[in-house]
Protein backbone atom coordinates (compact mmCIF):
# COMPACT_ATOMS: atom_id res chain seq x y z
CA UNK A 1 0.00 0.00 0.00
CA UNK A 2 1.22 3.33 -0.57
CA UNK A 3 2.37 5.91 2.28
CA UNK A 4 -0.63 8.12 0.58
CA UNK A 5 -3.15 5.55 0.79
CA UNK A 6 -2.08 4.73 4.26
CA UNK A 7 -3.10 8.43 5.66
CA UNK A 8 -6.90 7.52 5.08
CA UNK A 9 -8.16 5.68 7.64
CA UNK A 10 -11.68 5.17 6.14
CA UNK A 11 -10.40 4.56 2.54
CA UNK A 12 -13.44 2.55 1.45
CA UNK A 13 -15.88 4.81 2.77
CA UNK A 14 -14.24 7.67 1.29
CA UNK A 15 -13.86 6.01 -2.18
CA UNK A 16 -17.47 5.27 -2.08
CA UNK A 17 -18.38 9.29 -1.19
CA UNK A 18 -15.99 9.79 -4.00
CA UNK A 19 -17.76 7.87 -6.67
CA UNK A 20 -20.89 9.94 -5.34
CA UNK A 21 -19.66 13.04 -5.60
CA UNK A 22 -18.25 12.29 -9.22
CA UNK A 23 -21.68 11.13 -10.06
CA UNK A 24 -23.51 13.99 -8.98
CA UNK A 25 -20.90 16.27 -10.57
CA UNK A 26 -21.12 14.28 -14.30
CA UNK A 27 -25.04 14.83 -13.67
CA UNK A 28 -25.00 18.48 -13.31
CA UNK A 29 -21.67 19.15 -16.12
CA UNK A 30 -24.03 17.36 -18.33
CA UNK A 31 -27.12 19.59 -17.25
CA UNK A 32 -24.97 22.68 -17.38
CA UNK A 33 -23.95 22.03 -20.69
CA UNK A 34 -27.49 20.99 -22.06
CA UNK A 35 -28.89 23.77 -20.35
CA UNK A 36 -26.70 26.64 -21.88
CA UNK A 37 -27.47 25.44 -25.62
CA UNK A 38 -31.04 25.03 -24.47
CA UNK A 39 -31.96 27.76 -22.81
CA UNK A 40 -33.77 30.72 -25.21
CA UNK A 41 -35.79 33.89 -24.70
CA UNK A 42 -35.58 37.23 -23.00
CA UNK A 43 -32.76 36.94 -20.74
CA UNK A 44 -32.09 33.22 -22.07
CA UNK A 45 -28.69 33.87 -23.54
CA UNK A 46 -27.33 35.29 -19.95
CA UNK A 47 -28.45 32.46 -18.21
CA UNK A 48 -27.01 30.05 -20.75
CA UNK A 49 -23.67 31.70 -20.86
CA UNK A 50 -23.57 31.17 -16.95
CA UNK A 51 -24.25 27.81 -17.31
CA UNK A 52 -22.07 26.91 -19.87
CA UNK A 53 -19.43 28.40 -17.49
CA UNK A 54 -20.56 25.96 -14.35
CA UNK A 55 -20.17 22.87 -17.18
CA UNK A 56 -16.85 23.49 -17.27
CA UNK A 57 -16.55 24.04 -13.34
CA UNK A 58 -18.51 20.74 -12.94
CA UNK A 59 -16.21 18.89 -15.19
CA UNK A 60 -13.16 19.49 -13.02
CA UNK A 61 -14.74 18.36 -10.37
CA UNK A 62 -15.47 14.89 -12.08
CA UNK A 63 -11.66 14.81 -13.32
CA UNK A 64 -10.45 15.81 -9.57
CA UNK A 65 -12.55 13.18 -7.97
CA UNK A 66 -11.89 10.64 -10.23
CA UNK A 67 -7.74 11.41 -9.66
CA UNK A 68 -8.30 10.94 -5.86
CA UNK A 69 -10.62 7.48 -6.36
CA UNK A 70 -7.26 5.95 -7.92
CA UNK A 71 -4.83 7.95 -5.99
CA UNK A 72 -6.45 5.95 -3.08
CA UNK A 73 -6.82 2.75 -4.57
CA UNK A 74 -10.15 2.99 -5.33
CA UNK A 75 -12.25 2.30 -9.09
CA UNK A 76 -14.12 4.71 -9.98
CA UNK A 77 -17.97 3.45 -11.46
CA UNK A 78 -17.10 3.06 -15.43
CA UNK A 79 -20.78 3.74 -16.79
CA UNK A 80 -22.51 6.83 -17.17
CA UNK A 81 -25.54 4.62 -16.42
CA UNK A 82 -24.14 4.36 -13.03
CA UNK A 83 -24.36 8.16 -12.13
CA UNK A 84 -28.21 8.32 -11.54
CA UNK A 85 -28.02 5.70 -8.79
CA UNK A 86 -24.68 6.72 -7.09
CA UNK A 87 -25.16 9.86 -7.53
CA UNK A 88 -25.94 12.06 -4.24
CA UNK A 89 -28.36 14.24 -5.88
CA UNK A 90 -31.85 13.46 -7.83
CA UNK A 91 -31.22 14.63 -11.65
CA UNK A 92 -33.59 17.61 -12.29
CA UNK A 93 -34.81 17.73 -16.33
CA UNK A 94 -35.10 21.21 -17.60
CA UNK A 95 -38.27 22.22 -18.10
CA UNK A 96 -40.15 21.84 -21.57
CA UNK A 97 -40.06 25.18 -22.09
CA UNK A 98 -36.83 26.71 -23.52
CA UNK A 99 -37.97 30.23 -22.20
CA UNK A 100 -38.27 28.83 -18.55
CA UNK A 101 -35.27 30.05 -17.51
CA UNK A 102 -36.56 31.06 -13.93
CA UNK A 103 -37.47 27.62 -13.59
CA UNK A 104 -34.00 26.22 -14.85
CA UNK A 105 -32.18 28.86 -12.06
CA UNK A 106 -34.59 27.62 -9.16
CA UNK A 107 -34.23 23.23 -10.05
CA UNK A 108 -30.00 24.73 -10.92
CA UNK A 109 -30.01 26.11 -6.83
CA UNK A 110 -31.89 23.03 -5.18
CA UNK A 111 -29.13 21.19 -7.05
CA UNK A 112 -26.22 23.39 -5.71
CA UNK A 113 -27.43 23.09 -2.36
CA UNK A 114 -27.97 19.51 -2.49
CA UNK A 115 -24.13 19.90 -3.11
CA UNK A 116 -23.01 21.92 -0.49
CA UNK A 117 -25.31 19.80 2.44
CA UNK A 118 -23.12 16.22 0.55
CA UNK A 119 -19.87 18.30 0.55
CA UNK A 120 -20.27 19.83 3.96
CA UNK A 121 -21.12 16.36 6.22
CA UNK A 122 -18.20 14.59 3.66
CA UNK A 123 -15.87 17.35 5.34
CA UNK A 124 -16.69 16.12 8.81
CA UNK A 125 -15.95 12.42 7.49
CA UNK A 126 -13.00 13.13 5.66
CA UNK A 127 -11.33 15.61 7.99
CA UNK A 128 -8.24 13.48 8.56
CA UNK A 129 -7.39 13.27 4.96
CA UNK A 130 -5.63 16.89 4.65
CA UNK A 131 -5.83 15.37 0.92
CA UNK A 132 -9.32 14.51 0.43
CA UNK A 133 -10.27 17.51 2.76
CA UNK A 134 -8.55 20.19 0.09
CA UNK A 135 -9.97 18.92 -2.56
CA UNK A 136 -13.76 18.67 -0.83
CA UNK A 137 -13.39 21.77 0.44
CA UNK A 138 -12.96 23.49 -2.56
CA UNK A 139 -15.69 21.49 -4.32
CA UNK A 140 -17.36 23.24 -1.41
CA UNK A 141 -16.40 26.51 -1.92
CA UNK A 142 -17.22 26.71 -6.14
CA UNK A 143 -20.94 25.40 -4.78
CA UNK A 144 -21.33 27.88 -2.85
CA UNK A 145 -20.42 30.57 -5.42
CA UNK A 146 -22.50 29.01 -8.03
CA UNK A 147 -25.51 28.89 -5.41
CA UNK A 148 -25.18 32.76 -5.13
CA UNK A 149 -24.63 33.33 -8.76
CA UNK A 150 -27.68 31.78 -9.54
CA UNK A 151 -29.89 33.19 -7.59
CA UNK A 152 -28.49 36.77 -8.38
CA UNK A 153 -29.56 35.88 -11.91
CA UNK A 154 -33.02 35.39 -10.39
CA UNK A 155 -33.14 39.19 -8.94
Amino acid sequence: MLKGQEIVKNRKQTIEALNRAAAAELQAAYRYLFLSEYASGMHGREVAEKFAEMAQGEWKHVSVFLKRIIQLGGKPFDRVSEADKLSFSKYLAPPKDATDWKRMLKDSIAGEQDAIQFYRDLMGEVHEDPVTLHLVREALEDEVEDEHELASLLE
